[in-house]
């Protein structure tokens, strides 16, 4: 056969003539079969496209698909789920826009939507998709009018209805586009921005539904589309890695990277990835000797530093989970919730057990004594092992049982217990990614990206962003040991030039109270959640640095995040929020619905209910409390508590926690709402004042406020009060006002709301 081809006499000048003629022949006559076939290449060499239940799209009859719009590649991703022509609707001032592409375009049969602007045009387009549809064809619609400039949802500006012809029964089929590791191509500072995909094919995720009653309004397509992405991420996504495992990956390719540096290394400098695996490796077979089993929770207490993640990633390594210890909760309550979780072994250094103050329990075991036996053997053996040994065989002897399992337990974190006792949160690692994957869509990252390891990692938020993130991503960290460390958070801010920055509002308070224009100056995206984010706080920020502070939502049941309030435009996304208020619109992947308190009947735009969210980032559960874990995930949506609306873009506005209110003479009273009204009445910049309930005889409840400023005047802030818009029945009495030398504050900084209750329930 070999010999056979040889003899032929390949005339390749012609062979190229024949195929760009058979492609003129098909790109004139057969554009519909070029297209599918373009669509099939790309789908199999350049990019995976993962379609899921692309069988709803019949093989015939009239049907109108509603889809999301991420990337100019939309075409050939839905053009791949049908043999059937798609004839594609996409916004004439777009098509202007690629004026480039216009000639495919014609052939492909692409027709231009006109401004809305010009009624007969319009009038003459409608005319025209409801023949298409007449004579059953297949027809795509993007009702968002454009791409979407995050990678996320925007608003959708029509519903189906308009489009479909009268008295012909279509099929209206939402679909949703994913994008896993987000574009390759996109538009940063006015400039296209080539982003490096970590590896070829190039993912897509791409959804069907069930067909959908033509009468759905714009804001319930948009939801149910949203709710098809969660539902398409809920399981393990095509080539994706735990933890630990994207972490060898990575050092193994790149040995001399640093991406987890102290701000304030102990050894004088900081290690590269290759020494920082070799040192979870050996850290992963001393675990197995101390702690025998085959899984299980291992407890870790240290503050942010390298040595953190290397036990990290060497309880990983293990095949065991960490039981990150919140250490700020105080010696008792934090032993024991470690306790009722089943630990036995406790990693931890002596020097910050005794920094704690803290008395050594059975279960403690210091790193300083794992240090001094391990051998110099260990040591070369591994770093032999580990240079040599390809990266499957490697993970494969090193961690056999979670090495490619995602459904793993990645982490046991411990709730804040602001409302009640702390539980324990089991969190996987396909949450954990997912979450990451969501964020990172929406991040422009760039080579000189830091991020700020200033929250504890015993915080939800400080685990993924700053331990996992940075393992998935490349993207480095610098840790600071002391959250509230405010002159080594901006020392590290100004030496490393730190880009990215998460912080509570509070900590957010202290740093500007310190720092210099210069000591912020490399920040380009600063991050706050856990508590409201106060008006004047972020005009000080801005003031300061000229830069706005973008306000996120998260929970730990959540892997935590869930929103972010990037600006939809690609030019403003990081240095502005789209929405003064809200907290954004839900990440790709992530489903969030406002329901009625009472019925649980999804809400339309602007009317408050409670928030749930569905998609892969809700936990696995709380540990050894399957009662709690049922009563707040439901039908696969987890239940935040919190009181909150969405408008007709799905941008989302918190109102109140369900817990935060207390019931007056029937009238349900916000505690939110009345310290907000507090701090302005009392311009303060600083949070000084905590409303809580307590048990009244005579109404059932009333209004306790706790303040700081030992200079407040009580009188003359009731007597604005009364001036104010705010209810009489919101206005608390003079006699409960309580000074306090200090708020209580949860280690991340949110109000310790248990506290404050007991502290209420305790007054006379």
């Amino acid at each position: 056969m070999v010999e056979y081809l040889q003899s032929i006499n390949w005339n390749l000048p012609l062979i190229l003539g024949i195929v760009v003629g058979v492609l003129l022949i098909m790109l004139l006559f057969f554009p519909g079969a070029l297209l599918k076939c373009l669509a099939f290449v790309l789908g199999h060499t350049i990019f995976r496209i993962r379609r899921i239940n692309a069988d709803y799209i019949p093989v015939s009859g009239p049907v109108l698909l509603v889809s999301n719009h991420v990337s100019v590649f939309d075409l050939l991703v839905i053009q791949s789920l049908s043999h059937r022509r798609v004839r594609f609707l996409v916004r004439q001032s777009l098509l202007n826009k690629l004026f480039f592409l216009r000639p495919l375009f014609f052939f492909f049969g692409v027709i231009g939507v006109p401004d809305g602007r010009h009624p007969k045009k319009m009038k003459q387009f409608f005319g025209r998709v409801h023949e298409l549809l007449k004579h059953d064809e297949v027809v795509c619609l993007f009702p968002e009018g454009g791409i979407s400039g995050n990678g996320n949802l925007m608003r959708f500006k029509s519903s189906a209805a308009p489009f479909l012809p009268d008295g012909v029964e279509t099929l209206v089929i939402p679909v949703r586009i994913g994008m896993l590791h987000g574009r390759v191509f996109s538009l940063y500072n006015g400039k296209i921005k080539f982003n490096r995909p970590d590896r070829l094919p190039i993912d897509y995720s791409v959804i069907c539904g069930e067909p959908v009653d033509d009468g759905l309004s714009a804001f319930e397509l948009r939801s149910r589309i949203s709710e098809l992405g969660a539902e398409a991420e809920k399981l393990p996504q095509p080539g994706e890695l735990p933890v630990h495992s994207a972490f060898l990956y990575r050092a193994k390719r790149k040995w001399f990277a640093k991406t987890y540096l102290d701000a304030q290394p102990l050894s004088g400098k900081n290690i590269s990835d290759f020494s920082l695996l070799v040192r979870s490796i050996i850290m992963s077979r001393k675990i197995r000797e101390l702690d025998p089993g085959k899984e299980g929770y291992c407890g870790v207490l240290l503050p942010n530093c390298v040595n953190m993640t290397a036990l990290m990633m060497g309880v990983l390594f293990a095949d065991r989970t960490p039981a990150v210890i919140n250490f700020s909760a105080g010696q008792s309550v934090a032993i024991e919730s470690a306790r009722r979780a089943g630990v036995k072994t406790i990693f931890t250094s002596r020097k910050f057990v005794d920094k704690l103050k803290w008395e050594v329990t059975p279960e403690m075991v210091f790193l300083e004594d794992i240090a001094k036996s391990v051998t110099k053997a260990e040591k070369y053996k591994w770093i032999l092992l580990t240079m040599l040994l390809p990266k499957r065989i490697l993970l494969h002897n090193v961690s056999p049982l979670s090495c490619f399992n995602t459904l793993h337990q990645a982490v046991l974190l411990f709730s804040s217990g602001s409302t009640g006792k702390p539980k324990g949160v089991m969190l996987t690692h396909r949450n954990i990614n997912c979450d990451i994957w969501s964020f990172r869509r929406m991040l422009a990252l760039n080579s000189k990206d830091k991020v700020a390891g200033n929250l504890p990692l015993f915080h939800a938020f400080g685990y993924t962003v700053e331990f996992a993130f940075p393992a998935q991503v490349g993207i480095p960290v610098v840790y600071v040991m002391n959250p509230l460390g405010v002159t080594d958070i901006l020392d590290a801010i100004q030496n490393f030039k730190i880009t990215v920055i998460c912080a509570t509002p509070t900590f957010l308070q202290r740093y500007i109270h310190k720092a210099t224009k210069e000591q912020l100056e490399s920040l380009r995206l600063v991050i706050t959640g856990a508590e409201k984010l106060r008006r004047e706080l972020a005009d000080k920020f801005y003031n300061l640095t000229g830069k706005e502070v973008i306000e996120g939502f998260g929970c730990t049941e959540l892997s935590p995040i869930v929103a972010v309030n990037f600006n939809n435009s690609i030019f403003d996304m990081h240095s502005r929020s789209s929405k003064v208020g809200s907290i954004g619109s839900a990440l790709p992947g992530t489903h969030v619905r406002i329901v009625d308190t009472e019925t649980g009947v999804e809400l339309g735009p602007g009317v408050s209910g409670r928030m749930q969210v569905k998609g892969g980032i809700v936990m696995k559960g709380y540990l050894n409390d399957q009662e709690q874990t049922n009563l707040v995930i439901q039908n696969g949506y987890y239940d935040t508590g919190d009181i909150a609306k969405m408008d007709s873009e799905g941008f989302i506005y918190i109102t109140g926690r369900a817990s935060r209110f207390s019931k007056i003479g029937g009238e349900m009273v916000p505690h939110e709402k009345v310290e907000e009204e507090l701090m302005r009445v009392t311009q303060s910049e600083t949070r000084d004042v905590a409303v809580t309930g307590k048990s009244d005889s005579k109404k059932g409840e009333k209004i306790i406020v706790f303040y700081s400023n030992a200079e407040l005047d009580v009188p003359a802030l009731l007597e604005k009060l009364k001036e104010s818009d705010m209810p009489n029945i919101w206005i608390p009495k003079a006699g409960d006002f309580h000074y306090i030398e200090t708020l209580p504050l949860l280690g991340s900084g949110k109000l310790d709301l248990r506290k404050l209750k007991e502290l209420a329930e305790a007054l006379d």
